[in-house]
C-alpha cells in the first residue's frame, strides 16, 4: 500500500489536489478507465484516473456514488481532453462521499502517476526485504547463544511484533516458553490450541485464530519423531516475510533438538540447513559467521571419515559434503553430483544418495548429466520460438493467457508451440517433476 501523501509528493506537479485530503489514506493501485461504471474491474482502494468521458453522459453524483460503493480510494481527472477545469459537481460529490479528488494537468501522461506509485511501492518492498534479511541473520546468530531456544523465540517475537512460543512435545516435556514474558499467562491455552490443530493431527503446519491473534504453528520434526512446535501470533495477518522467518526458526529448532553429531562449526550448520531446503537460513548464517559460500556446489556422498571438507554432515553411516563445484575432488570413493546452486542442493543430494545406494562400489562415481540439460539443448537448437515459449509457459505456471500476453502473441499460438516442444523432448510439461527439472536447467543456463 502507498499513502496518498507519499504519492502526491512523489508525483509532484503530475497530481494536483482539488480539495483537502487525508495524506495517510492508502492507495492499493492506479487504474485508468473511461467506462461509466468500472466497478467490476476494481478491487477497492485504487486511484482511478479518467479524462472525464463518463461525465458527459451522466451526472457526476451518480458516477461518484457508484465508485464509492466499490471502495474507490481516490479519483483523478485529466485536463485537456474535454475539461479545462474539474466539474464543480464532481468535486462537491467527492467531498460528500469522502473520496479525495485530484487533477492531472493538461499534457501530463497518466503513466507519470503510475510510475510514481510503483516507485514508492518498490522502495517499500526493498525495505521489507532488508528487514527480513536482517531478521534471518539475527535468528542464526541467536542459535549460537548458550540458551539458543529462548534466544530464537525472543528474536522471532521482536521481528514479527507479536508473541512466539516454543512447545516441547512428548513424555517428560516441559511446559515450554513464550516471549514476551508479559504474555506467559496465555501459554497453556496456546499449547491446547496447537495440540488440537497441529500435533495430534499429524500435520506439519497449521494456521488458526486464537485469543484475538492470527496464529501460525510449525511442527519441529526430527526423523519420525515430533520434538515440539513453534507457534507465533500477532494482531495482524501474518505475511510472506513472517512465514519465511518461521521456516528458518523451525529449521534451527530442528537442528538444536536433533543434537547432530556434526562438529559445532558454522560450516556444519550451513550444510545442514542447505540440505534441509532452508537456503535463506543457510545464507544468513554464512553472512553472520563471515563464511564465504561458493556460487555452485557439488554434493559428495561417501563413507570416508575425514576428507577435509568443512561443509559436511552425517546421515547414518554416510557423510554428505557440499564442495565448491570448481574444486578438484581427491576422494577415492563415493558419488558426486553435478554442479547446482544452493537452492537446488536438496534435490541434488536426493538424486546422488539414490545413485549411491543403487550402485555401491569402489571408486569415485559421478552423476550423469541430467536429462533436463539434454532437453534444454534440444530446445535451443530447434525452432527459435519454442525455447522462449517454454520458458514463459513454465514461469507463468502453465497459464496460456499470461504466456501469450508476455510473448505478444495470440493465446491460440501458445498451445501448438507447447505441443511441438513436448514432442521434441519426449515428455509432458504438465508433469510436475519434468517442469521442476526443466525450469532448474533453464535457470542454470541463463546464469
Amino acid at each position: 500500500m502507498v499513502s496518498l501523501g507519499e504519492l502526491v509528493q512523489s508525483a509532484e506537479s503530475s497530481l494536483r489536489p482539488l480539495a483537502p485530503f487525508d495524506g495517510a489514506r492508502t492507495i492499493s493501485g492506479v487504474h485508468v478507465s473511461e467506462l461509466s461504471d468500472p466497478g467490476r474491474y476494481l478491487e477497492g482502494g485504487e486511484l482511478l484516473l479518467t479524462t472525464g468521458i463518463p461525465l458527459h453522459g451522466q451526472s457526476a453524483a451518480a458516477y461518484v456514488d457508484r465508485l464509492a460503493e466499490h471502495g474507490i480510494g481516490a479519483i483523478g481527472i485529466g485536463f485537456g481532453e474535454g475539461w479545462d477545469d474539474a466539474p464543480a459537481e464532481l468535486v462537491e460529490r467527492c467531498g460528500i462521499a469522502g473520496i479525495p479528488v485530484f487533477a492531472v494537468p493538461d499534457g501530463v501522461p497518466f503513466l507519470d502517476v503510475s510510475r510514481a506509485f510503483w516507485s514508492i511501492a518498490g522502495r517499500g518492498g526493498q525495505e521489507e526485504a532488508l528487514r527480513t534479511a536482517h531478521a534471518h541473520t539475527r535468528l542464526v546468530q541467536a542459535a549460537t547463544d548458550p540458551d539458543a531456544v529462548a534466544a530464537i523465540i525472543r528474536v522471532m517475537a521482536q521481528a514479527i511484533g507479536g508473541w512466539v512460543a516454543w512447545l516441547p512435545w512428548g513424555q517428560g516435556a516441559g511446559p515450554g516458553m513464550l516471549y514476551p514474558p508479559s504474555l506467559e499467562g496465555i501459554l497453556p491455552a496456546v499449547r491446547s490450541d496447537v495440540e488440537r490443530s497441529l500435533l495430534r493431527s499429524g500435520v506439519e503446519a497449521a494456521s488458526f485464530v486464537s485469543h484475538g491473534s492470527t496464529v501460525l504453528a510449525h511442527a519441529v520434526v526430527v526423523g519420525e519423531r515430533t520434538r515440539g512446535a513453534l507457534a507465533l501470533g500477532a494482531s495482524r495477518p501474518l505475511g510472506r516475510a513472517d512465514r519465511q522467518l518461521a521456516l528458518t526458526a523451525t529449521a534451527l529448532l530442528r537442528l538444536l533438538t536433533a543434537t547432530p553429531r556434526t562438529a559445532a562449526r558454522a560450516e556444519g550448520w550451513i550444510a545442514e540447513l542447505a540440505l534441509r531446503g532452508d537456503a535463506a537460513a543457510a545464507r544468513a548464517l554464512a553472512s553472520a559467521a563471515d563464511v564465504e559460500l561458493p556460487l555452485l556446489f557439488a554434493v559428495l556422498v561417501g563413507t570416508q571419515d575425514d576428507l577435509g571438507f568443512p561443509f559436511t554432515v552425517e546421515r547414518g553411516d554416510l557423510r554428505l559434503a557440499l564442495l565448491p563445484a570448481d574444486e578438484t575432488v581427491h576422494a577415492s570413493s563415493g558419488t558426486l553430483s553435478a554442479a547446482v546452486g544452493l537452492d537446488d542442493v536438496p534435490a541434488a543430494a536426493a538424486r546422488t544418495l539414490a545413485l549411491h545406494h543403487a550402485s555401491p562400489g569402489s571408486g569415485l562415481r559421478r552423476a550423469p548429466e541430467s536429462r533436463a540439460r539434454r532437453w534444454v539443448d534440444e530446445l535451443t537448437h530447434a525452432d527459435p520460438t519454442l525455447l522462449p515459449t517454454v520458458v514463459s509457459f513454465l514461469r507463468h505456471r502453465h497459464q496460456a493467457e499470461r504466456t501469450a500476453r508476455e510473448l505478444g502473441v495470440h493465446r491460440n499460438t501458445v498451445r501448438p508451440r507447447i505441443l511441438a516442444a513436448e514432442r521434441l523432448i519426449g515428455v509432458a510439461l504438465d508433469d510436475p517433476d519434468v517442469a521442476a527439472e526443466l525450469w532448474i536447467a533453464l535457470r542454470d543456463q541463463q546464469r
